[in-house]
């Protein structure tokens, strides 16, 4: 059986976010919120596997891959964890299966809507096989589990209002249920609730941040850029590289620079950096031959940052993740937050609405005014392209 400590006052019930959306700066504030309904509902939540940046219990890895879950525990200190293998082998522990309740968040023009569906086999099958639900011993049929869909009204419950409160105690009292597990999932593009505002991120695991100390301390006084080519325009790749190419040689005139860290979503090995950018054309290959050529810069494969994780998983399963868009991102995050100097792609050459980098922005700025003297400027665009 699953620890007592897992477990709320009366008994075991859980919440199950099996699927929380976006790539992993968003999913670490989405998985917050339900982080809060659990607390509000009495119930231990599981922490999902992650991989690829994302959250899913599909996922290879456990939570504590990409998170600290000690501090996760500081920020929330009246909340109850359990991995989703815990989870997993209690349910398979348990003589009488525990019954679900599936609940899908919406928004709506119109609040205070409930609509009870009638799953078909079809969508059973579906949620077992396409998210994993199957990996998981539940009562989960067309008959016993009750869907409910929960129209908010609202695309999010922040900043508070009157109403907004009225919408959450509304939420809330929709997903009252005796049911041992509610299967969660929603569809906000943004803050669920209005305190998730006062809490920091989840914290990342203290084994990325011994990686990224070691690292920083190598790179000594070090320039960081963020070029992130998603968005930026074909016809402008060329150009934005030979911009950045002399903002770098002007900036190093006035300033001593041991090293160049460069993160981005371009390809520099396997596929792309973020799974969101899949246009990867010529004019991209281009601009990073003409950037290469010209400057010396480091990049986490150059530094080898990431081997020592090889030792502690298994490589096939590390190997696919540092092919694509995964732990790496987090790794180059952390770097980027605590570089001397950092710049990134003006509008035409990148991606300028990126909740990645305005995390760093944020991160950078909070460091500054606590009076950290490596922290030189908050953030920097370099030049822009003349659009004709």
């Amino acid at each position: 059986m699953v620890n007592r400590k897992y477990c709320g006052k009366d008994e075991c019930k859980f919440i199950l976010a099996y699927h929380p959306l976006e790539q992993e700066s968003q999913a670490n504030m989405h998985f917050e919120s339900f982080i809060q309904i659990s607390q509000r509902l009495n119930r231990t939540i599981v922490l999902p596997n992650v991989g690829g940046s994302r959250m899913h219990v599909c996922l290879p890895f456990q939570f504590s891959f990409y998170y600290d879950v000690e501090g996760l525990q500081e920020i929330f200190p009246t909340a109850q964890f359990i991995t989703q293998e815990d989870f997993m082998n209690w349910t398979k522990e348990l003589d009488e299966k525990p019954d679900t309740f599936h609940a899908n968040i919406l928004p709506r023009e119109t609040p205070f809507v409930v609509e009870y569906e009638e799953p078909t086999i079809h969508t059973i099958k579906t949620l077992n096989n396409k998210e994993c639900l199957n990996q998981f011993d539940l009562k989960f049929d067309s008959v016993t589990t009750m869907f409910k869909t929960i129209y908010l009204g609202v695309s999010f419950l922040y900043p508070p209002t009157k109403e907004n409160k009225k919408i959450e105690n509304f939420m809330l009292r929709e997903l009252q249920t005796n049911a041992k597990v509610i299967l969660m999932r929603h569809r906000l593009p943004t803050l669920l609730f209005a305190d998730t505002v006062k809490f920091p991120i989840i914290p990342y695991s203290k084994k990325i941040i011994e990686i990224q100390q070691k690292i920083t301390k190598k790179l000594g006084n070090y320039l960081a850029i963020h070029w992130r080519f998603e968005k930026g325009k074909l016809r402008l790749m060329t150009q934005c590289s030979q911009n950045l190419i002399n903002w770098i040689k002007d900036f190093s005139k006035d300033h001593k620079i041991d090293n160049i860290y460069l993160a981005t979503d371009y390809p520099l090995q396997g596929k792309a950096q973020s799974s969101s950018f899949f246009n990867i054309r010529e004019h991209h290959h281009q601009a990073m031959r003409l950037f290469n050529s010209t400057i010396k810069f480091d990049t986490w494969i150059s530094l080898n940052a990431l081997d020592d994780l090889k030792n502690d998983q298994d490589d096939e399963k590390i190997n696919k993740e540092l092919k694509g868009s995964g732990i790496q991102g987090i790794f180059d995050k952390l770097v980027l937050i605590n570089a001397d100097w950092f710049v990134s792609g003006p509008k035409g050459c990148a991606r300028i609405r990126s909740r990645y980098t305005r995390r760093i922005r944020h991160a950078r700025e909070k460091l500054m005014n606590s009076g950290n003297t490596k922290i030189k400027n908050v953030s920097t665009l370099w030049g822009g392209v003349e659009e004709n």
